[in-house]
């Protein structure tokens, strides 16, 4: 079974600071959208997307892996300028009979600048889990980590918006076991993925 897959810290810096530069700068480009209306009460989004994992440790070696990422996300509004919730997210991929998954779930906090903002930036704390499975063997790890995203909001309508956004969970002291039994300590998980998401609010 082949463990784990990792990145070099070069590439995978590369696609961080180019998911960054595009949520940050795209909106420019874009005019005529609806105004959004005032952020209060419940929302969800539900986003969509592409990612690449980093699992990193002195017995890991291999080359950056794509794969299908999305997430899950719902809260309160605390103010105009914050929003409080949980997220759920999953990146997967197969190849050659060797099925991959990593994600989390985390508290998170969405911070905008006023009330009329569109670009915010995300800040969260959580749990990530990895698994990789082939021939019925496995191998996991479950750790704490940190979530970290930015994203502009363009409105559709005034409870609907449309979301590119790019985020990084990290959980920097992580244990892998094989089949149960710890095959290495002090290992990194990593998951950097990009896309669009709806909003509802």
């Amino acid at each position: 079974m082949t463990r784990t897959q990792g990145i070099p810290r070069t590439r995978f810096g590369a696609v961080a600071l180019a998911l960054a530069t595009f949520a940050t700068l795209a909106p420019a480009g874009l005019s005529g959208q609806t105004e959004p209306g005032p952020r209060e009460g419940q929302w969800l989004a539900v986003g969509l997307g592409g990612g690449i994992d980093q699992i990193a440790c002195a017995i890991c070696a291999g080359t950056p892996k794509s794969g299908v990422a999305g997430f899950v996300r719902f809260g309160g509004t605390m103010s105009d300028r914050v929003l409080l919730g949980g997220e759920m997210d999953l990146w997967t991929r197969s190849e050659d009979d060797i099925r991959q998954y990593l994600g989390g779930l985390s508290a998170i906090g969405l911070l905008y600048a006023g009330p009329e903002a569109r670009f915010h930036v995300k800040g969260g704390l959580g749990v990530m889990g990895f698994r990789a499975t082939e021939d019925g063997d496995a191998l996991t790890s479950l750790a704490f980590g940190i979530n970290a995203g930015i994203g502009y909001d363009f409105a559709v309508k005034d409870d609907l918006s449309i979301t590119p956004f790019a985020s990084l969970s990290l959980a920097p002291f992580a244990d892998l076991k094989f089949n149960g039994e710890l095959a290495q300590g002090g290992a990194t998980l990593g998951l950097l993925k990009g896309g669009l998401s709806l909003t509802w609010h």
